[in-house]
């Protein structure tokens, strides 16, 4: 749990630091439910990498929809 809020912390500080992206339906491009590091970068090209793996929180290497929320604000 502890960690789990500490990378939300991480995540707000550094989603702060970006524009707000597309919406999640327009970033998975694929449509499988999931943004992957690809889609991310396609997305919103000024997430960095170490804002996306901490975004990632349940560090599947993509984002769901509520991970996807908290980066892109």
């Amino acid at each position: 749990m502890k960690k789990i809020l500490i990378t939300l912390g991480i995540v707000a500080f550094a989603a702060s630091a970006h524009a707000a992206g597309p919406d999640f339906a327009t970033a998975d491009t694929d449509q499988n439910g999931m943004v992957s590091m690809e889609e991310l970068k396609a997305a919103m090209p000024d997430v960095t990498d170490e804002a996306a793996t901490a975004a990632d929180a349940d560090a599947d290497g993509s984002l769901n929809a509520e991970e996807y929320a908290a980066l892109a604000g």
